[in-house]
């Protein structure tokens, strides 16, 4: 199985994770405690064992002061009259049942109950404008920019309703520093066009800055 896409790994680590021990859980749950409340819960497993045989339940009940014991089991009951049999199939029969179980637990968790749940926290994070995901087929930076462009958008349009409040903050970024004064007039010259390539500082400044390190000559 080859997983191509972080949606993918999320929907194997559920299922790896979440569905499969649930499931396994509950069928465990099923097949011993609510066995000992009623035996019927292992008919499924039962009837599967004993094949043509007639499945019989029996329970014995063991009283002792302070103590109360009750017995399950299941029996396959084959022939008739004299020649009739039993033989205990209690263990196999609660074995199949939890494998029946678990399986139908499985699917029921995995292709009914999780699509529902994954559809509603989708439509949940829609809502409050959280969606992370993005159309198939589109590369990851294209819907990083869509993302961005919309978080964007609705800050522009935050501002408009005043709804928010907007502080700026300049930051003055100086020309000189003691590396570029103790420096020759190359290499000063060298560094003020590196700030200038970088858009560190505007076209302007670069002249008038170029202009008084020449004017030092």
């Amino acid at each position: 199985m080859r997983i191509r896409r972080p949606r993918d790994e999320m929907a194997f680590n559920a299922t790896g994770c979440i569905i499969l021990p649930a499931s396994l859980f509950i069928a465990l749950m099923i097949d011993t405690a609510g066995f000992a409340i009623w035996p019927g819960l292992a008919a499924p497993g039962a009837a599967i064992v004993c094949g043509g045989g007639e499945v019989v339940h029996q329970s014995h009940e063991y009283r002792r002061p302070g103590e109360y014991m009750l017995m399950r089991e299941i029996l396959c009951q084959t022939g008739e009259g004299k020649a009739a049999a039993r033989e205990e199939i209690t263990l196999k029969a609660m074995g199949v049942s939890f494998l029946i179980y678990a399986a139908v637990l499985f699917l029921l968790l995995q292709f009914v109950v999780r699509p529902v749940v994954a559809r509603r926290m989708r439509r949940k994070m829609e809502a409050l404008g959280l969606s992370g995901g993005r159309p198939d087929g589109m590369a990851p930076g294209a819907g990083q920019m869509a993302s961005l462009g919309g978080l964007l958008g609705r800050v522009q349009e935050a501002v408009r309703q005043g709804q928010v409040d907007v502080r700026t903050r300049t930051v003055s970024v100086g020309l000189t520093d003691p590396g570029m004064a103790g420096g020759d007039i190359a290499g000063r010259l060298a560094r003020l066009k590196a700030l200038r390539d970088q858009g560190l500082i505007t076209a302007g400044d670069y002249e008038a800055k170029k202009a008084e390190i020449l004017a030092g000559l």
